[in-house]
């Protein structure tokens, strides 16, 4: 068992002998994650307990190597805590696979935002090699309450993280059972295409900066849709926000005409405030490579209730983008391409 105790970023640069030798008694820490996993040919049991502070998640995915290196045999699963949590997993490697046992696993453990899984307070990677499985929740006190799960056909393993408009969350990734060798009629499998999102055209502006976002194989008869958001602890932080936020985004070297800005609101699964800046572009898109560019500043210092933003502070701007690519559907339809149009055409209500 690996036990880590964090308080912030700032605590979490000083090297490991420095936090080690700290007297523990005089910190006050803020979030704490102790993981127990162990591995077996076809599964990886992992128990998790300490305390979460709000806004935030845990996160983890093994890999074939150690040092989180190699090719990953799990798919990055979230796990939502909030305050004190005991709570245990069980999950199958990828494609049902059996892995021999004495080879190498690490798995990688990350305490995140709960909709950015690569806004980390801690990240660390932990070695062992493949063995006998423990049941989930044996290194838990007998009295602590349990969640254990193994996923059923149709539930959703893995998405980016990142909440889109309607509460959902972008590209989704449900686990379906193998199939078998001999098949009477249709595969499910068949007409699935390589590289195409649970939600194609929908496209998240930042996707370059977070794992998973990325929009996929969209079609010149999809519906193109681009999207971006921000949260804070409270519904005031977020108005703040809205108030004194300068957003530069082009697309095509095109700024958007209409933005259609959201309510305020809390999304099942978040504990912060949102708000959500949509704009809809239609189909019918000319193929070929799109690129957004995003930038992100503020008039006056806002808070987000965990970091400050804005003038005369750390965080003063934001740039990024996402980058898509346009392919002639595969149905035989002709298509008359009227996007990119100058200026942008948007569809907004």
């Amino acid at each position: 068992m690996r036990t880590l105790k964090l308080l912030g970023i700032l605590f979490l640069l000083m090297i490991p002998t420095a936090w080690q030798a700290q007297d523990e008694s005089e910190i006050e820490y803020s979030s704490t994650i102790e993981w127990f996993y162990s591995a077996c040919e076809d599964r990886l049991v992992v128990d998790f307990q300490g305390t979460m502070q709000e806004g935030y998640d845990i996160y983890y995915q093994a890999f074939d190597l150690f040092g989180g290196l190699g090719e990953p045999i799990t798919a990055l699963r979230r796990v939502s805590v909030n305050g004190d949590y005991a709570t245990s997993q069980q999950v199958y490697w990828l494609g049902r696979q059996r892995r021999g046992l004495g080879t190498p696993i690490s798995v990688v453990f990350r305490i995140g935002r709960e909709n950015n899984p690569d806004d980390t307070l801690f990240q660390e990677p932990s070695d062992d090699f493949l063995g006998a499985c423990a049941e989930p929740g044996s290194s838990f006190d007998e009295e602590q309450e349990l969640t254990t799960g193994e996923p059923a056909s149709g539930d959703m393993i893995a998405s980016s993280g990142v909440f889109t408009p309607d509460g959902g969350l972008l590209n989704p990734v449900y686990y379906q059972e193998p199939e078998p060798i001999v098949q009477i009629g249709a595969r499910p499998s068949e007409g699935v295409v390589p590289g195409r999102t649970a939600n194609p055209g929908l496209i998240f502006a930042e996707c370059a900066s977070v794992a998973g976002a990325a929009p996929g194989v969209i079609y010149d008869t999809d519906e193109i849709t681009v999207f971006w958001s921000w949260f804070a602890r409270t519904a005031e932080q977020v108005a703040s926000h809205i108030a004194n936020a300068d957003y530069a985004i082009r697309l095509y070297g095109q700024p958007f005409p209409d933005v259609n800005v959201s309510a305020i609101k809390q999304i099942s699964g978040s504990r912060n405030w949102w708000v959500f800046y949509t704009v809809k572009l239609g189909d019918k898109w000319k193929p070929g490579r799109y690129d957004i560019n995003f930038s992100l500043t503020w008039r006056s210092p806002i808070t987000d209730g965990y970091d400050d933003y804005g003038p005369g502070t750390e965080n003063a701007r934001f740039d990024g983008g996402c980058s898509f690519e346009i392919q002639k559907n595969p149905y035989g339809l002709e298509v008359v391409h009227v996007q990119p149009a100058l200026p942008l055409h948007t569809y907004n209500d």
